[in-house]
C-alpha cells in the first residue's frame, strides 16, 4: 500500500486550507467529535477519510482539490477498507468503485456555492425562528416526507445554526448547517428542505439566509452548500459556485460469490 495513515490533523488541515471553501467539511472532521472516531490516508496530495458521525455511521470524505486523479486512485487501492456508505469525492469516485467491483445504489453530482458578498443576504422576519435539539421531533417529521432528499442527524441541531419556519403550527420549511468550526471559523449550510405542499413561496431562501444570519460572525464569509437546490444563492444571496464538481453516491455491501 502507497498510502500512509494520518496521525496528526494538522497536516491535512495545511492540505485542505489551501482551497478552504471546497473543503470545509474535511476542515470540520478534522475537529471532535470527528477526529478520534475517524482514520484518514494521504499519499502526496491525495486524501481520503473514513469520517466517524456522532449517531456512529461513516462517511467516505474523497476530495482533494491539490491530486483529484491521485484521490481516485487512492479510494481505488483503499476499496476493501471503505464500508457501504455514503461517499462524498472528486467526479469520477462512483465510477471507479463500480469499476472495481463496489454496488452503487446511486449517484450525483454538485456543485458547491461559498459566499462571498454578506450584505447581499436577505434579511429575514419573525417567521423564521430558531430551532435547537427540542424541535427534533418536528424536524425529524419533515425530513420524512422525502427520505434521502436531505441529509440530517439529530446531532445537528446542537450546533445552534437551525431555523425553520411554522404554518399553523407545523414545521415546513427547515435549513441548518452540516457542521460548523468556530475555531477554523467555516461553516457548511445544509439539511435544506421545505414541505412538498409549501414549495415555491420562497421558504428554502428565507431559511437558508436565516441560517446565514444566526451563524453571524462565528464563521467568515465562506459559506458551503451544495448545488441543485430550488433556489441559487449565487444569484440570491451573495454566493459564487466552484465549477470544480463534486459526486456523492451510496455503496451497498458487495455481494458474496456462490460457489
Amino acid at each position: 500500500m502507497t498510502a500512509r495513515v494520518v496521525t496528526d490533523p494538522s497536516e491535512l488541515h495545511e492540505l485542505y486550507s489551501r482551497d478552504a471553501h471546497l473543503h470545509l467539511y474535511a476542515l470540520i472532521d478534522l475537529e471532535e467529535p470527528y477526529w478520534s472516531a475517524s482514520t484518514w490516508w494521504r499519499n502526496g496530495d491525495a486524501a481520503l477519510g473514513l469520517v466517524g458521525l456522532p449517531d456512529g455511521a461513516t462517511v467516505v470524505y474523497a476530495v482533494s482539490s491539490a491530486d483529484p486523479s491521485g484521490t481516485l486512485a487512492l479510494a481505488a487501492e483503499l476499496s476493501p477498507q471503505i464500508p457501504p456508505g455514503l461517499v462524498t469525492g472528486v467526479t469520477g469516485i462512483a465510477e471507479v468503485l463500480r469499476s472495481i467491483g463496489r454496488p452503487i445504489a446511486w449517484q450525483r453530482g454538485y456543485h458547491r456555492y461559498h459566499l462571498t458578498d454578506r450584505n447581499r443576504v436577505p434579511s429575514v422576519d419573525e417567521s423564521v425562528v430558531a430551532l435547537g435539539p427540542s424541535n427534533v421531533d418536528d424536524a425529524l417529521a419533515l425530513y420524512a416526507l422525502a427520505p434521502g432528499a436531505a441529509f440530517f442527524l439529530p446531532a445537528m441541531l446542537s450546533d445552534d445554526t437551525f431555523v425553520g419556519v411554522r404554518h399553523d403550527g407545523e414545521l415546513v420549511a427547515i435549513a441548518g448547517t452540516h457542521g460548523i468550526s468556530d475555531t477554523k471559523r467555516v461553516a457548511a449550510i445544509g439539511a435544506v428542505f421545505t414541505h412538498p405542499l409549501h414549495r415555491g413561496r420562497g421558504l428554502g431562501t428565507l431559511t437558508t439566509a436565516g441560517v446565514i444570519n444566526r451563524i453571524g460572525d462565528r464563521a467568515d464569509q465562506r459559506l458551503n452548500q451544495p448545488g441543485g437546490c430550488a433556489h441559487d444563492p449565487k444569484r440570491e444571496e451573495g454566493g459564487e459556485r466552484d465549477d470544480r464538481r463534486i459526486e456523492r453516491a451510496r455503496t451497498m455491501q458487495t455481494p458474496k460469490h456462490k460457489r
